[in-house]
């Protein structure tokens, strides 16, 4: 949020007997029978050596380039020459960015999709077409349903050449592919577009091929691209929701230089095998619809995404791969941390040698005529955006069976900045999100958006899912990872956290090495076909992520693909593990069930036993497995940054942290000659990280534990959807008023508020005027929000009535009386009210009234009664407090007084209803 083989030609009836399947319109090497062009009459000899000599001439003086594609180049036309004995064969094509524009838009980013494009030639009358295979729904030559599936799935025409000449004697085609390497066939330019925004095209005057390279096993083309726009980049709104609007690093955004990489080659057998996928296990699949399925409930088949790894020595347990899957460390990494690099890729080895492989990964440095667009080569690259910081992963396979045939790692310099120099990434809710968050206490009619995302990003998440939608005809998914931002802020309040404590052990240059090797095991993780596994960081205790020898060995994760922030444990020690390690338990499994051999199977279903059996340790402990379709939903142990068994327990840690570092901001940073930019810095995310892990906590009230294990598993336990147990629903409450709604949560002198500045020389620093009483407000409203939605309350509910009569069950009317409780602690106490607390007692007024007045259907009929009957208790003790004698501040008595008016005249109206 977010997977190297080449070879030479492959008929598609032999990948038919590997697979078992065919491909639609492809049965065998060449166009359909009754797609093939009507026979001709033999031309005459005469006129075969006119061709000849026409073909010829048209080739004289141009420079040939050997290779799968020979190649001629004309000026600025480029002529491929294409055998009659290619007709009908699948060729692939992988295109690649040489350079940025942008964010997002840079160098190494796929152009297409990052499954391989696949074309084949068909020759019609005096042109080659290219045809693509309708890949998305796939049956045999021997399928009844094969007649109707040939009719209803057709393959796409996407461009013509006309034939430039023909040669009969050698019968070889000769066509000019010019346009097909400007990136029309691959939608560059509305790419370009989309990007920046605005209406760019083609120079085609400045634009041009800068170098072809022929191997044994493709053809290279390096284009320089050139593209133009009188008004220039305008922008994507939805990017610039996502924080990258306007980035460009352009010199003039009316001029849009690009280079792009084509690598082409014809498909060929290299022995691979397709492996089925499952649940249980996460890896990224190449999916179709199979009519081999046709009456099976699910008609979707699906590969798993990997390298072709095989051993040398099959009978052994242990031995070396035929070909290793080796990566090249681009001269792009600067030299102080190529180390770091080759760490994060090597660590990999350790679950190799577990599946049965002996120095199965291996790192080069770049070799002679090295260019990181290659597709001979997997490559790990930095690029430097503007000012964003982000890693990907671009695993490029073969759209037929999911092998993976190249892949690469982009990592942003900015990561290393943000560490560095203690970025943080201070983003405070904006105004009119408090009345949103009203909107998650109903039902949302869109159940697939979170209330959690309504309440505290609904922007972003609308801009995501517009984005995807965008990007997903280009074959795009690259918003979809977005573990590097997040570690990055983690990284960045970790070494601020760090600077609070004695002891410090480790230097900056250390601690974002730690963080550099996390980072590229990751993204390794998903070009080795692993999707992201979000409950990987429930294998240790909090207490156990404090043992150096326990996480050295296990990691701080079961698995380097969870969104794990910075090992709190370690900071608060100042030395340790402060990132993983090692690749978890959870990877070493992951990878015995994509790479372990199976020899005795010769086919996907024959392999499945051996597999399945893998498969059924789900349940053992360090291989739980939940992806991004469940995270951040209903199962608060599947969250992105949270860490520990313990979750809770280890937000109280974080929190600890957080409250240290504010008091060190205010009592060390103010320092004489420098401005109060940092200190400011450092309390503002202290307070941000609070509300964070109180929004952490707030997952767990009404929470589903969820498993994918199937029955009989080993391990597993009796419930796959499991409510929390009470008792720690009733300590994530009690964490979250203790921290944020009790009057004393947050407290800063008034010597630190009237100074609560930037340094004058940032962005935004001109407008800033440090609104603490806004910020703090917002927060405590969506937090207050989250606890009350209709998600939240809906599941509490539904638990207590699987439970009833369980001992320790977790209630709604238990849920309010903690909340309000907390909320309205003041009231009849006698005691002035603070302007923050006034703030959150009238949002919660508001929402108690939103759930009491909810139209039948939108609410819980339990929690719609608890609002009402809450109204009605709030209304006495207000009414109590005010007709006491006791010595309030002006505001409180307004606010007693106006509050409990707004709650009577609700209660009268719907006494009247009634």
């Amino acid at each position: 949020m977010n997977s190297n083989l080449f070879r030479t030609s492959l008929a598609l009836s032999l990948f038919v007997a590997v697979a078992g399947t065919a491909f639609a319109q492809s049965d065998d090497d060449g166009p359909m029978p009754d797609m093939k062009p009507p026979t001709k009459a033999e031309p005459k000899k005469d006129d075969n050596k006119t061709k000849v000599e026409d073909y010829e001439k048209t080739l004289k003086d141009l420079k040939r380039i050997d290779g799968p594609f020979p190649m001629y180049q004309r000026r600025k036309d480029i002529l491929v020459e294409v055998p009659d004995s290619a007709i009908g064969k699948l060729f692939l094509v992988q295109a690649t960015l040489g350079s940025g524009a942008s964010s997002i838009l840079q160098a190494g980013d796929p152009v297409g999709d990052m499954a391989l494009d696949v074309f084949r030639w068909e020759k019609q009358d005096n042109q080659l077409l290219i045809m693509r295979p309708n890949l998305k729904y796939r049956w045999s030559k021997d399928d009844p349903l094969k007649n109707a599936s040939d009719r209803s799935f057709p393959e796409a025409i996407l461009g013509n050449f006309r034939l430039e000449g023909y040669n009969p004697d050698k019968k070889l085609n000769l066509i000019n592919m010019s346009s097909f390497l400007f990136g029309e066939t691959f939608r560059l330019n509305e790419l370009v577009n989309l990007t920046l925004g605005g209406q760019y095209m083609l120079d085609r005057e400045r634009s041009g091929v800068e170098a072809i390279k022929g191997y044994p096993e493709n053809t290279v083309v390096q284009a320089k691209l050139h593209y133009m726009s009188p008004r220039g980049a305008e922008g994507n709104p939805f990017l610039a929701l996502l924080g990258f609007g306007g980035d460009n690093q352009l010199e003039d955004s009316r001029s849009v230089p690009l280079k792009v990489t084509y690598n082409l080659w014809y498909r060929g057998d290299d022995g691979y095998m397709p492996r089925l996928s499952d649940p249980r296990i996460g890896y990224f699949t190449e999916d179709f619809y199979s009519m081999e399925r046709f009456l099976n409930d699910d008609r979707t088949e699906r590969y798993i995404m990997r390298f072709n790894l095989k051993k040398k020595e099959p009978t052994k347990a242990i031995s070396e791969p035929v070909k290793p899957i080796i990566w090249v460390v681009d001269s792009s990494v600067p030299t102080a941390y190529r180390d770091a690099v080759k760490t994060g890729i090597l660590r990999w080895n350790r679950a190799f040698d577990a599946a049965g492989y002996k120095n199965a990964i291996q790192v080069i440095d770049p070799p002679a005529d090295f260019d990181h667009a290659d597709g001979r080569y997997n490559v790990v690259r930095w690029t430097v955006s503007p000012n964003s910081a982000y890693a990907v992963s671009y695993p490029r396979t073969d759209p037929f069976t999911g092998e993976v045939l190249n892949a690469s790692v982009t990592f942003d310099a900015n990561y290393l900045a943000w560490i560095m120099n203690e970025h943080q990434s201070l983003v405070t809710p904006t105004a009119g999100l408090a009345s949103k968050s009203l909107q998650a206490l109903m039902r949302s009619p869109d159940a697939s958006t979170p209330a959690d995302a309504l309440i505290w990003e609904p922007d972003e998440t609308k801009a995501k899912e517009e984005l995807q939608k965008q990007y997903a005809k280009f074959g795009w998914h690259a918003l979809e990872c977005e573990h590097a931002k997040g570690l990055a802020d983690s990284a960045s309040f970790g070494w601020a956290a760090l600077s609070a404590y004695p002891g410090l052990k480790i230097s900056k240059e250390e601690y974002a090495k730690q963080f550099i090797s996390d980072t590229i095991s990751h993204e390794i993780g998903h070009c080795l076909g692993l999707r992201h596994n979000f409950e990987a960081s429930t294998n240790l205790t909090t207490a156990q992520l404090a043992d150096d020898k326990i996480t050295g060995d296990q990691g701080i994760a079961a698995s380097v693909m969870d969104y794990t922030p910075v090992n709190i444990q370690a900071v608060l020690k100042g030395h340790g593990n402060f990132y993983m390690p090692t690749v978890g338990p959870y990877d070493i499994w992951a990878i015995q069930y994509g790479y372990s051999s199976v020899p005795s199977a010769t086919t996907p279903l024959g392999e499945k036993p051996s597999l399945s059996k893998i498969a059924s340790e789900s349940g053992l402990h360090g291989h739980a497995y939940m992806s991004d379709e469940n995270v951040d939903r209903w199962d608060p142990y599947v969250v992105m940054y949270d860490s520990a068994r313990d979750p809770v327990n280890y937000s109280d840690k974080m929190l600890e942290a957080a409250a240290k570092t504010r008091k060190y901001a205010v009592e060390k940073l103010s320092v004489k000659g420098e401005s109060f930019d940092k200190r400011t810095r450092l309390v503002l995310q202290s307070i941000l990280e609070t509300f964070r892990e109180g929004r952490l906590s707030a997952r767990f009230l009404g929470g589903i534990r969820g498993s994918r294990s199937f029955v009989g598993d080993e391990g597993a336990g009796n419930a796959t959807l499991d409510p929390v147990n009470g008792d720690i629903q009733r300590q994530a409450m009690h964490l979250i008023n203790k921290n944020c709604f009790m009057p004393d949560s947050i407290r800063l002198s008034k010597q630190v508020m009237v100074n609560l500045s930037f340094d004058p020389a940032s962005g935004g620093s001109a407008t800033w005027t440090a609104p603490l009483r806004e910020i703090i407000g917002r927060m405590q409203d969506m937090l207050y929000a989250s606890v009350m939605s209709a998600d939240t309350t809906d599941r509490i509910v539904e638990n207590s009535y699987k439970l009833e009569g369980g001992k320790g069950a977790y209630t709604i009317q238990e849920h309010f009386g903690s909340i309000l409780g907390a909320v309205f602690r003041e009231v009849g106490q006698s005691k002035s009210i603070d302007p923050t607390r006034r703030d959150l007692q009238r949002f919660a007024v508001s929402a108690l009234i939103t759930q009491a007045g909810a139209p039948q259907g939108q609410i819980s009929e339990d929690v719609r009664m608890l609002a009402s009957d809450s109204l009605h208790r709030l209304s006495a003790r207000f009414g109590e407090q005010l007709k006491s004698k006791a010595k309030l501040d002006e505001m409180t008595v307004i606010h007693l007084r106006d509050t409990k008016d707004q709650m009577d005249r609700f209660l009268n109206r719907q006494a009247i209803s009634r």
